[in-house]
């Protein structure tokens, strides 16, 4: 926030999402930790309920704060300006969530895996408490059991990066083999065809939806449709002079507030449905709906049903995300889970950044193309959630 250049400020930011990245992935193996397997889908949906809030937390305070007009010059090439105090603020989740970790106890697995026996139990009995109100002795449990036999050196107690490399690639290699294989493979190919619809074109639906508002058109159109002739007013102000405008409509707001309360609401009903229909099923069938509801963005013109469509077909594969999640979490052994979600999500976020520059590539050039292929891999993500034993 106070870097004086762009590219300084590019780098930190860069800086900051692989700090991020690392934590957000191992969080589902951490929280699945504090729940018995039974209930892991159900705690990781509501605990991606938060997503859904902080979707609606950034462009929220973004309105706030940005509709702000005012400037305070610290030095003659720096200048303290709203966006920077945007940025302030939006690390104050961050330092809150921060400082409750800080008051939860390490993974009892992990002190296992160190052989810190006592301290591995007194973290187990502390989540013992919190969910049942009773303390292992009671229950009749004095001592903690590893759940490999075989006793290996954890990579972050060696000293060599060689030998360190070597034991993380060891500790991974279970999941390319059997019995793991196939599963772990369809999951990752799910998981980056979840990403690779939300968030790749999520990431444009504020400019989608900008053109759609843009529209003059007297007869109703479909999507694609309004996009093409945006496209050609523009290219017919070719003499146009340019003029940079840093304002934000209230409209780009309002649309991502949207999105983020489709995301809460859509935690919400989902984590009554999975009671009812089981994960596997919630996941098939929020697919299925997404998939219809792409398929008739092809000819819907009715300009609310395009919006509304839109949104559904954006909002479903996201929330879907966390359920595959845990769904890996139960697909490996727990020493490998950790490894098995971040591999996955890592392979969710490739998706994500390809969804959105074949955006950035095809929608202009043959936008129809770019719905069919966004709507036929979520149809593939539905069929290969069919094969997987979650």
């Amino acid at each position: 926030m106070f870097m004086p250049s762009f590219w300084y400020f590019v780098f930190m930011r860069f800086v900051v999402g692989c700090f991020i990245a690392g934590p957000s992935s191992t969080i589902y193996a951490f929280l699945g930790e504090f729940h018995a397997r039974r209930h892991n889908a159900l705690a990781m949906n509501y605990a991606s309920l938060f997503v859904g809030l902080g979707m609606t937390y950034v462009p929220a305070i973004a309105w706030l704060v940005l509709s702000m007009d005012w400037s305070l010059q610290l030095s003659d090439s720096f200048a303290f300006r709203p966006w920077r105090l945007m940025m302030i603020v939006n690390l104050l989740p961050g330092l809150i969530a921060a400082c409750i970790l800080l008051m939860l106890p390490e993974s009892p697995k992990l002190l296992l895996s160190l052989h810190k026996d006592e301290e591995a139990l007194a973290a187990a009995n502390w989540i013992c408490k919190c969910n049942t109100g009773k303390d292992l002795k009671q229950l009749g449990v004095k001592k903690l059991k590893p759940e490999r036999t075989m006793v290996d050196k954890v990579h972050i107690t060696s000293k060599s990066c060689f030998q360190t490399v070597k034991h993380i690639w060891q500790e991974t290699r279970p999941l390319v083999h059997r019995p793991y294989v196939l599963n772990f493979l369809l999951s990752c190919v799910t998981m980056c065809g979840l990403f690779f619809s939300s968030n790749g074109m999520g990431l444009w639906f504020p400019e989608i939806q900008n053109r759609l508002s843009m529209t003059t058109a007297e007869n109703p159109e479909t999507i694609c449709q309004i996009i093409i002739d945006t496209l050609n007013d523009r290219n017919d102000l070719t003499n146009t002079s340019k003029v940079c405008v840093d304002e934000i409509s209230d409209k780009s707001y309002i649309d991502s507030i949207s999105m983020g309360l489709c995301y809460v609401v859509g935690y919400l009903l989902i984590g009554g449905i999975i009671k009812l229909f089981g994960r596997k099923a919630t996941v098939i069938g929020s697919l299925l709906l997404s998939t219809v509801c792409g398929v008739t963005l092809f000819w819907l013109r009715n300009p609310t049903a395009i919006v509304v469509s839109f949104i559904v077909f954006l909002t479903l594969p996201g929330l879907c995300i966390s359920l595959l999640g845990s769904g890996v979490v139960e697909l490996v052994p727990t020493h490998l889970c950790g490894k098995a979600v971040c591999i996955c999500l890592l392979l969710g976020r490739s998706g994500s950044i390809f969804g959105s520059h074949l955006i950035g590539v095809l929608l202009e050039s043959n936008c129809y193309l770019t719905f069919g292929i966004f709507t036929g891999y979520v149809l593939v993500c539905m069929l290969l959630t069919m094969t997987l034993p979650i």
